[in-house]
């Protein structure tokens, strides 16, 4: 198999010899693996070029622009599950290595080790048909079989079946049988999609077996695995366990330090923490956050007047003041700000706000320069999408973003993630005021209404997701019995050409994390012939014209009656 769990010695000494080429998808994942990338090779003086891609078009076009003068390419949370030797045509002498957490991966790469290497964390295991139930080389045939030549019913020749000696009709009845086998097998290979280990996370274990981890790329690491837990990639069992694996190198890597000043700028300490689930609040009032944040907005239902009397309730029993909630964190009166999360801990189960505790890490930059990982994560993912740049632009800011040395930039991602909170929640408020949320029985949906407020930034799909999610909580706060249904939202584009982007998120209730949507996508627009466009790397995520999304929503409605 094309499956390289040595990363030193089949990737890197491989690699480093030649003009790299990474091509990167633009999420968080993929751009703390590409800065960690980026770092060995500039160790090691490895020529690179860095190409950010937002679909399958603009991977063939890097590709392309670029084929004439790599021979080694590295995709980042693209391209596992294409077959990317049909889709980029590379000539005998490229190699081209993939490092994805997009599951499944298509098999043509898994079995494809002349050209194409799917890279995994040392330990990982790639679940896999094996090779004879999907290329078995002696029932290999350019003839085409009878469709009535076999009967479902009876092993017996049927009238139709041509004369013949007995030992080609038993190869012929041993293909067809294989066959079947072979669709069963693809079927129920494919039928989910879902999220393996974070690429970041193999990206860090490269550096580590190189020698050269330090704690920005460690920091990095945790950003990117903490990206997959902020938006459901994978399950909070699945989030522990990784990071428990980086729980070693985080005591490793931050023993004290005498020779470095603590409020050293160019210090850096990354600790184990208990962090509450607000958005932003280090950077923020904590009554904003409050207000923000998905978790106590839905638990309290602050859309409704009854809602925001019991969040100043919550505050009262806190013992904070209303006036130090509303002060920004950094400027609270330090016996309120030192003990906020020991005050939200102990009176959360009153509250039912259970789950508003969680272990993560956070880093120290110098004295006074705090941030979490998940803080990191929504100012990165704020700058990816942002409206007035370019995808190429806002990968680049993006990347600065993780600079320790770059905290201007850092608190420009803040501000713009904070902006992007507050859209979503007026988007929320606007759905259950207008009752525009609709059951039909097998899912629930959504869409955004053309010329809305902010309509235009939810283009982008992992603000689109974000508002999914965050609508879904909200509505089953309310109707607690549809917890078992997926959620699907639509917004417009924004094109000259009318078309509007739809989401998918499995239902609140399956912890798995893994996705139907990328089938009954693809089944309900050929099934309605839609104009409808499946460039995005997730399966879940797709383009579909305003005329046809009536239709759409139709045949995903029969679909899964069936």
């Amino acid at each position: 198999m094309g499956v390289i769990d040595r990363l030193r010695e089949d990737f890197y000494q491989r690699v480093c010899v030649e003009h790299v080429l990474i091509i990167s998808a633009l999420d968080v994942d993929a751009l703390c693996a590409c800065k960690i990338l980026q770092a060995l090779f500039k160790a090691d003086d490895v020529p690179y070029t860095t190409v950010p891609v937002q679909g399958k078009a603009d991977l063939q076009k890097a590709f392309s622009g670029h084929s004439e003068q790599v021979k080694v390419v590295v995709l980042i949370n693209c391209g596992a599950t294409l077959d990317v030797q049909e889709l980029l045509q590379p000539e005998q002498d490229v190699r081209i290595y993939i490092v994805d957490s997009h599951r499944p991966v298509n098999l043509d790469n898994v079995y494809n080790k002349d050209q194409v290497n799917i890279l995994l964390r040392d330990g990982d295991v790639l679940e896999v048909p094996p090779f004879d139930d999907i290329y078995a080389s002696d029932m290999e045939s350019e003839e085409d079989d009878d469709p009535e030549y076999f009967s479902d019913e009876d092993s017996a020749p049927s009238s139709k079946r041509r004369k013949g000696d007995e030992s080609s009709y038993e190869a012929r009845k041993r293909k067809h049988i294989w066959k079947r086998k072979r669709e069963e097998i693809l079927y129920k290979y494919t039928e989910y999609s879902y999220h393996g280990t974070a690429s970041s996370l193999v990206a860090f274990d490269l550096a580590w077996k190189l020698s050269k981890d330090n704690n920005e790329l460690l920091w990095w690491a945790i950003v990117g695995l903490t990206e997959q837990l902020l938006y459901e990639k994978i399950d909070r069992e699945r989030y522990v366990s990784d990071m428990y694996t980086l729980q070693p190198h985080v005591l490793r890597l931050n023993k004290s330090n005498d020779d470095v000043p603590p409020s050293s700028i160019n210090s850096m300490r990354i600790v184990f923490d208990t962090e509450m689930r607000l958005i932003q609040y280090r950077f923020w009032t904590i009554y904003d956050s409050l207000c923000n944040s998905e978790y106590t907005a839905c638990k309290f239902k602050l859309w409704t007047n009854k809602g925001h009397t019991r969040l100043l309730e919550l505050l009262a029993d806190m013992g904070l003041p209303l006036v130090q909630s509303k002060q920004k964190f950094a400027s609270m009166e330090v016996q309120y700000r030192d003990k906020i999360k020991e005050w939200i801990d102990h009176t959360s189960k009153k509250y039912g706000l259970d789950d508003i505790m969680y272990n993560t890490f956070v880093a120290q930059y110098g004295y006074k320069n705090k941030v979490c990982a998940a803080d990191m994560v929504l100012c990165c993912s704020a700058i990816i999408e942002r409206q007035d740049a370019s995808h190429s632009e806002s990968f680049l800011e993006a990347l600065e973003v993780l600079s320790k040395n770059n905290l201007q930039r850092l608190h420009q991602g803040v501000e713009l993630s904070k902006q992007q909170q507050m859209a979503i929640v007026a988007q929320v408020k606007n759905f259950i005021d207008l009752h525009q949320v609709v059951c039909t029985g097998p899912f629930i949906y959504a869409y955004v209404e053309e010329g809305m407020p902010h309509s235009k930034g939810f283009s982008k799909p992992m603000l689109l997701c974000k508002l999914a999610r965050f609508l879904r909580e909200a509505w089953l706060s309310m109707n607690k019995r549809a917890r078992g249904l997926p959620f699907i939202l639509s917004a417009p584009l924004g094109d000259s050409q009318g078309n509007c982007i739809v989401v998918g998120v499995p239902p609140h209730s399956d912890d798995t994390r893994k996705s139907e949507f990328a089938r009954a996508f693809l089944h309900a627009s050929d099934r309605i012939q839609a104009r409808a466009s499946f460039d995005h790397f997730d399966g879940s995520v797709m383009m579909i014209s305003t005329e046809d999304r009536g239709r759409f929503f139709d045949a995903l409605t029969a679909l899964s009656a069936v």
